[in-house]
């Protein structure tokens, strides 16, 4: 009778241990993931280039955060729109990169939506839907643009390059329809003057990104006046002033990904947009509730923007300029570009 009161309790107690396992189990079954959904670039070879950078930036969250991302191409504004899905399967966060592709989806949004939103790289005067409610966030890119005229001034005006002459000039070329372009004007020119005083910048701006005919004209010109660095924004005209440089035997300085592999001998530098770090960062900020609504700046601090490495050149950057360089980093946030 022992033995037998003894398998009722022990099959009793293993009764009671499975419901409490089962009990434990459902109240502790993981919650779904957050999730992500994060809009590239439009194609084109810059675009790819930017969207690989963001790629990475993607699984750096996966591995880091522990977010669930889904990296999705531009497409209609109905594909757009069922981004902001509610329900089990829905998203968190929805991240754009580019005027473009924010535009898209901004213009997608339900307005009565509870999905946060963010637009990455992002600038515009007007209006848009939703403007109170999403993060719109645009890159310091005169911050990075005031390092690369820094960099073009040293050079010309202190020559070390064999590509460099004699007199103290460098070229702006900026597409108007770039909203960003001011703000690379600003940061360039005062870059150049701060490195070279007694120096100067050639001033060109072209109507499109697209119009490579003028911008050939404007390269030229400015290299019939002595110019020697040229500092290109975003844009497929990018293309023939490289030519040009070529033909000339100048330097170029561009924008967007390292793109030193265009032209290894007569791109200098590139001004790197940091789309990996910002996607970090805006799922950072969200995950911890510090991702607000409305216009935002991010630089140096968030980390948006870098030099690209001097390749071929590195060794004309001598180990002063490098200094010179880190050290007008330190303070470039800091700097008043309004004027």
């Amino acid at each position: 009778m022992k033995a037998s009161a003894t398998r009722l309790n022990v099959a009793a107690l293993s009764c009671i241990l499975s419901a409490l396992i089962v009990f434990t189990c459902s109240c502790s079954s993981p919650r779904p993931a957050y999730r992500v959904a994060l809009v590239g670039f439009e194609g084109g070879e810059l675009g790819e280039e930017r969207n690989a950078l963001a790629d990475y930036g993607k699984r750096r969250v996966e591995a880091e955060l522990g977010v669930d991302v889904d990296f999705i191409m531009p497409g209609s504004g109905d594909e757009m729109q069922s981004l902001f899905l509610s329900g089990e399967n829905g998203y968190d966060l929805v991240l754009s990169l580019g005027q473009s592709s924010s535009l898209d989806m901004l213009f997608a949004r339900p307005a009565d939506v509870q999905v946060q939103a963010a637009a990455l790289d992002f600038e515009i005067s007007q209006p848009v839907p939703g403007e109170d409610a999403v993060s719109l966030i645009r890159y310091r890119v005169e911050e990075g643009s005031y390092i690369c005229g820094f960099l073009a001034g040293w050079l010309t005006s202190r020559g070390g390059h064999p590509l460099t002459n004699t007199l103290p000039l460098a070229a702006f070329i900026g597409a108007l329809d770039d909203p960003l372009e001011p703000y690379y004007d600003g940061g360039f020119s005062k870059g150049v003057k701060t490195a070279a005083p007694t120096g100067g910048t050639h001033r060109y701006f072209i109507k499109t990104g697209g119009d490579s005919a003028q911008a050939r004209a404007y390269a030229e010109d400015a290299i019939k006046k002595g110019v020697d660095i040229i500092f290109c924004t975003p844009g497929t005209f990018n293309g023939e002033v490289i030519k040009v440089a070529e033909e000339k035997n100048v330097l170029v300085i561009l924008v967007g990904a390292d793109r030193s592999g265009e032209s290894p001998k007569h791109v200098l530098t590139s001004l790197i947009l940091r789309d990996d770090n910002a996607v970090f960062n805006a799922v950072s900020k969200a995950l911890s509730g510090d991702l607000k609504p409305g216009k935002q700046v991010w630089g140096i601090g968030e980390g948006t923007w870098s030099l690209a490495p001097f390749h071929e050149h590195d060794n004309y950057i001598r180990k002063d300029l490098k200094e010179a360089l880190r050290q007008e980093e330190e303070k470039v946030s800091g700097i008043d570009f309004s004027s």
